[in-house]
């Protein structure tokens, strides 16, 4: 009779998975839970030392690994990266586009310069956009019915003060959508999952009143809704947006007031 852990069907045995920006956070994350579900990784980072720590992370759950130094922003190396991955495993069964970054410097409506706009745009939304137009047309070549999977952000919906990093990611969720309609025809799907705040740095305390649920998430939070939406658990799901945020883009000024912890705006206290 089998125990529990020999009757675990893994989610994604066999395929081949794709990850930008996997070197460490939540990219780490996912490439370490895909491969848990038997999935083979590849690794596309410009941090080659932290990929290095994430590829023996992987080889140490016995899955095939491969790290290759990538710099999303520039196409060129994103078709290196898609010929890399086809010589050694020969397909591509899902392509996680995570790798991302958030303004230098002053991001705001009147100081963001067009040189800090262009690097967060052609990073979070540019370089994916191709990347995956790319392994689009190499999955329909094979005829695999694959998935593309985006990393958005509850700032695509909830205003972050940083306006370029925001805009990229309210992009990245239009060309979910876009994507989505347009490969459906070759049965290749197409949604992202919306973090919202996630403890990237091993932080020990978690704890945040701002969260309705009162905690940062982890890595690990993202991974799983990564793992459903590649895996055939999702086959009727394109085209949407997860969002992962333990609940702090669906609250607002009312419910921090509820709870005792903004003026009431009926009083005159606190406006004298």
């Amino acid at each position: 009779m089998l125990n529990a852990q020999q009757s675990k069907i893994s989610l994604l045995t066999n395929k081949t998975v794709l990850i930008t920006g996997a070197a460490k956070g939540i990219g780490r994350g996912i490439a370490i839970e895909m491969a848990r579900e038997g999935a083979d990784v590849v690794i596309a980072d410009v941090d080659e030392e932290e990929s290095q720590k994430t590829l023996r992370l992987i080889r140490d759950l016995e899955r095939s690994c491969l790290a290759v130094p990538t710099d999303v922003r520039d196409i060129e190396q994103n078709n290196r990266l898609v010929d890399r991955v086809l010589e050694t495993f020969g397909k591509i069964d899902i392509l996680v586009n995570n790798a991302g970054i958030n303004t230098p410097g002053v991001d705001r409506i009147l100081e963001i310069s067009p040189e800090n706009f262009d690097f967060v745009l052609s990073t979070n939304f540019r370089g994916h956009l191709f990347l995956s137009q790319r392994v689009a047309r190499e999955m329909i070549e094979r005829n695999i019915k694959g998935s593309l999977l985006f990393t958005s952000s509850s700032h695509a919906r909830v205003i972050s003060t940083r306006p370029a990093y925001s805009a990229s990611k309210a992009a990245i969720e239009t060309l979910v959508r876009e994507a989505a309609l347009e490969l459906a025809a070759y049965g290749i799907r197409v949604n992202a999952v919306a973090p919202g705040w996630i403890a990237i740095r091993d932080e020990q305390e978690r704890s945040n009143h701002f969260i309705p649920l009162g905690y940062k998430g982890a890595p690990e939070d993202i991974a799983h809704a990564m793992v459903f939406l590649a895996s055939e658990k999702a086959s009727y799901i394109t085209g949407q947006t997860l969002t992962v945020d333990g609940g702090f883009s669906i609250a607002h000024t009312h419910y921090w007031r509820l709870l005792g912890m903004l003026p009431d705006s009926s009083s005159k206290k606190g406006v004298e």
